[in-house]
């Protein structure tokens, strides 16, 4: 609330920003008083009240309150979030997998059911000579692998993205819910 002093009998009234622009009636001499403009009542001392005093105070501080900069740092990080998911999620979606284990093991099933006694029985004598390990994954396996990793990744961000926008959604409603309360 601001003090405002009538032109009539020097009294001093409270006017809330709210009659900015509009009159009042003067509780001494009950005459109308002109409220100047938003600007000018700013300009007013501040009555003893003190959430009219918090009220200006904030107004002052802006963008550089906590809230607003804990609201705009969320929506940062859900902008970059965003955008590390589409990056990922391009990704996932442009790596090509050109078999999968199952169809590889259903060719190998398919060779065997058709393989000769002869191959069958060299391969037996190849394994226990030299085993069955294989020194790295093999292609496909390895791109298989890869695309696995872009999709994680882009769940990951997608989350990480909506969680901040949510928290941002909370932060900014509750700056609006404390200055359309007051």
């Amino acid at each position: 609330m601001y003090k405002l002093t009538c032109p009539h009998c020097e009294a001093a009234n409270e006017v809330s920003t709210a009659k900015a622009g509009g009159e009042i009636t003067c509780r001494a001499c009950h005459d109308s008083i002109r409220v100047p403009k938003l600007g000018e009542l700013r300009q007013l001392p501040l009555t003893g009240d003190s959430s009219a005093a918090k009220v200006a105070a904030n107004a002052a501080v802006g963008l550089s309150g906590g809230r607003s900069l804990a609201f705009i740092t969320l929506g940062l990080v859900c902008l970059l979030s965003l955008l590390g998911a589409g990056f990922c999620g391009v990704n996932w979606a442009t790596t090509d997998v050109p078999i999968t284990t199952q169809k590889h093991l259903e060719a190998l099933q398919e060779h065997y059911a058709t393989a000769s006694s002869a191959q069958l029985i060299r391969e037996y004598e190849d394994i226990t000579e030299y085993g069955v390990d294989i020194p790295t994954p093999l292609h496909y396996r390895t791109l298989e692998l890869e695309k696995d990793a872009w999709k994680y990744k882009t769940l990951a961000f997608a989350g990480l993205a909506a969680v901040s926008l949510v928290l941002a959604m909370i932060v900014g409603r509750r700056r609006r819910e404390k200055y359309l309360t007051r």
